[in-house]
């Protein structure tokens, strides 16, 4: 069974984090037009100037995420020009993030002053590639375009007059359980910084920051600053519906909050069962060489439907097979040696979830 894909690309609610150590403002950074002024960035502590970075403001469209350089770091003085070209369509976004990136050590200058996409869809981005250290902002309204990210700004650390001072990323804990409390153990979870959701398939986009297993307690440790996390991984949710009046729901992405320890309680697997199909023809021949497939329960798309991994049916015509429970599918059916295919009716399914065994008649 082929499921939907789970990358580390989706919007449910867009959490707001709570600032690290936010004073009270004695210096406005000022609007875009009036920010050549330089502010001067530290890393981790006061004495010690971020070396280089950039200043990326993303604008989050429905399935573009194009970012543009707003500014630049050297030596600790941040310096952004009088004017941006923004590009095309750049108005149409849902809302707008403000990516810092910043290094410890001298890096050269931006290939590009506008990035596609700006997230990545694998891995980290190459223009990002020159950075140890990534830092995404909560969402800005879209109504003044994204361009007072310096509002914006002033809020992804600790200011002092001038003075922003980023704090170094931290360990941060993530805890994957079943709803009773059961670990998620040895699971293979891509994570990134959450930028948006906002494309067709509703898959969450960010920045990757690597694909972690989780441990005997179902815990995984990433090394990252104060965002909110995607988790690129697949759970269930139980719902009505179905002819056995309860199905589960494939969903993808999970969105955390941005603490240093995360709890995610989800349904990640269905148990299994063991299931037997009986096919014969109308003259009650059995049917062989016959397989099974099916369609998930899901809202996205890519690929939610393909064959159920039973073996053909034998001489006999029986397919035995163990799977997760079938009420995650909302249709199954049978495919001929020959390619013919017959869904199952509903008063078949009924017996099939309910029993765990059916016999097909097939013309």
């Amino acid at each position: 069974m082929n499921f939907p894909p789970s990358r580390c690309h989706r919007m449910q609610s867009q959490p707001r984090c709570a600032v690290l150590a936010l004073v009270v403002l004695t210096v406005l950074l000022g609007p875009l037009e009036e920010s050549a002024q330089a502010q001067r960035i530290f890393f981790g502590d006061s004495s010690h100037p971020a070396v280089a970075g950039e200043a990326r403001l993303i604008a989050n469209r429905w399935g573009a995420y194009q970012g543009v350089l707003v500014a630049t770091i050297r030596n600790g003085e941040l310096t952004a020009p009088s004017s941006i070209q923004f590009p095309a369509y750049w108005e149409q976004a849902f809302d707008y993030k403000l990516l810092l990136a910043v290094a410890d050590q001298p890096v050269g200058p931006p290939a590009s002053l506008v990035e596609d996409f700006a997230y990545g869809a694998v891995g980290l981005p190459e223009y990002l590639k020159r950075f140890s250290n990534i830092y995404l902002s909560p969402p800005l309204s879209p109504e003044k375009l994204g361009k007072d990210w310096p509002t914006i700004l002033k809020e992804m650390g600790h200011l002092n007059g001038s003075e922003l001072l980023l704090g170094a990323p931290i360990r941060r804990t993530i805890r994957l359980l079943y709803p009773d409390g059961r670990p998620l153990v040895s699971a293979q979870v891509p994570v990134c910084l959450y930028g948006s959701s906002e494309n067709h398939c509703g898959v969450a986009v960010g920045i990757s920051l690597g694909v972690f297993t989780t441990d005997v307690d179902g815990e995984i440790a990433v090394k990252a600053s104060s965002s909110p996390f995607a988790l690129g991984i697949q759970y269930f949710e139980a719902g009505s519906g179905g002819p056995v009046g309860k199905a589960f729901f494939a969903k993808q992405d999970v969105i955390t909050d941005c603490e240093p320890v995360i709890t995610v309680k989800r349904l990640w697997t269905l148990p299994q069962h063991g299931y037997l199909v009986r096919l014969t023809t109308s003259k009650n021949e059995p049917i062989a060489h016959a397989h099974l497939t099916a369609c998930l329960n899901f809202d996205g798309c890519g690929a939610g439907c393909g064959p159920i991994p039973a073996a053909e049916s034998d001489t006999s015509g029986t397919i035995r097979f163990r799977s997760e429970d079938l009420r995650m599918m909302r249709s199954i059916a049978v495919v001929s040696a020959e390619g013919k295919e017959r869904n199952l009716t509903e008063p078949e399914l009924r017996d099939l979830l309910s029993n765990y065994q059916v016999s097909l008649g097939w013309d």
